[in-house]
């Protein structure tokens, strides 16, 4: 439970949750500390440590103590993809009735590339979500296909609950000269801007790619990556080989993202090579910015078609390059287009109330 897109959204339906009528614990799979720790202990819920998803039968056995410690549970809510398999199992085995597998994210790709073994371990997976999930929700249909197969819509079973964002966080005054002195950034500066884990799947390197291109075309650019990851350490190094270290800002992981969109960026970019749906391009949207995406993001995320720029990886960094540029001398009214956009996400099923109801009414199986 650390900061990130699935993390984010669990806390947002822990406080939107109606706390009368539901209590919400989290089964972890590591003994580590997290961020949302303590929130997630102020709001009353308890933290179930339950290690060891690499040993299976080691896991069950432990899974189904920590049930009869805690429980007993009338919902078991699995968001690991194709591991959901094992813990459904498990669940089943424990007793507890409504079992949802929860798909996040589009590995289709991932699993073509796999070895003949990595193969065999997802098609068991699908087996045991088949065969043990009473509910099977995704965040999109390239996410459903991942998990619950190319036929999932002829099974009852299977539907589409899109992540919300809470919309309180966008009723905020920002000043842009103010919150682009504290990163350093020149107030007049075009500021590229990305929201993501540093990971293979956001495609950090194309991003830098990218930036080395345009800043030959826009001296006073800047980019302003917004997170944290494995792999922000070689991301650095990058930016440093490329000398572009000193017009790049890292922020780590920020909890006023809202404010950094709004305050600081002028594009946003998100060159993601899989995605379930993305709820960092659903915050820029409501901000009101425009976003250059790949062809791997689901049309689901597109709430504000106005913003919205498609450009395939395929085409390379030069027409990447090329829409920035163009957006930038473009310049609309950022304030006009950001009241629209906010209100079309306030009035869509992202905002995170709707999901939360939702929920409520898959958790009570009505």
């Amino acid at each position: 439970m650390d900061p990130g897109g699935i993390e984010n959204w669990l806390m947002n339906i822990l406080r939107a949750l109606n706390q009368e009528l539901f209590h919400m614990d989290f089964l972890f799979h590591t003994t580590k500390a997290s961020v949302y720790d303590q929130e997630i202990l102020d709001l009353g819920s308890n933290i179930i440590r339950c290690p060891w998803p690499n040993r299976p039968f080691k896991y069950s056995r432990n899974f189904k103590k920590l049930i009869n410690k805690y429980g007993p549970y009338d919902v078991i809510h699995s968001h690991v993809h194709h591991y959901s398999g094992w813990v459904l199992r498990s669940a089943h085995q424990a007793g507890i009735p409504v079992r949802i597998a929860h798909s996040h994210s589009d590995i289709t790709e991932l699993i073509v590339r796999s070895s003949w073994i990595r193969k065999t371990y997802y098609l068991y997976m699908k087996y045991l979500v088949k065969r043990y999930a009473s509910v099977g929700i995704a965040v999109s249909k390239q996410s459903a296909k991942s998990l619950f197969g190319p036929k999932w819509t002829n099974d009852p079973r299977w539907q589409i609950v899109y992540c919300g964002i809470d919309m309180t966080l966008f009723n905020i005054s920002v000043n842009k000269v103010a919150a682009r002195r504290k990163l350093g950034v020149p107030s007049d500066a075009l500021v590229l801007g990305h929201v993501g884990r540093f990971s293979k799947a956001k495609n950090h390197p194309f991003i830098i790619d990218v930036f080395s291109k345009i800043v030959r075309k826009v001296p006073s650019i800047r980019l302003l990556l917004v997170g944290d990851g494995e792999d922000m350490i070689n991301i650095k190094k990058l930016a440093q080989k490329k000398d572009l270290y000193n017009k790049i800002i890292f922020t780590g992981f920020r909890s006023n993202v809202v404010e950094l969109m709004l305050g600081a960026m002028d594009i946003f970019l998100f060159p993601s090579l899989r995605e379930g749906l993305p709820l960092a391009l659903i915050e820029a949207q409501a901000t009101g910015l425009p976003c250059v995406l790949s062809e791997h993001i689901p049309h689901e995320a597109e709430i504000s078609p106005q913003l919205i720029y498609r450009v395939s990886l395929s085409k390379g960094v030069k027409e990447w390059v090329s829409t920035i540029v163009d957006i930038h001398k473009m310049k609309g009214e950022r304030e006009i287009s950001q009241n629209k956009s906010l209100q079309m996400v306030l009035n869509s099923p992202h905002n995170v109330k709707v999901g939360a109801l939702q929920l409520e009414s898959i958790y009570r199986q009505e």
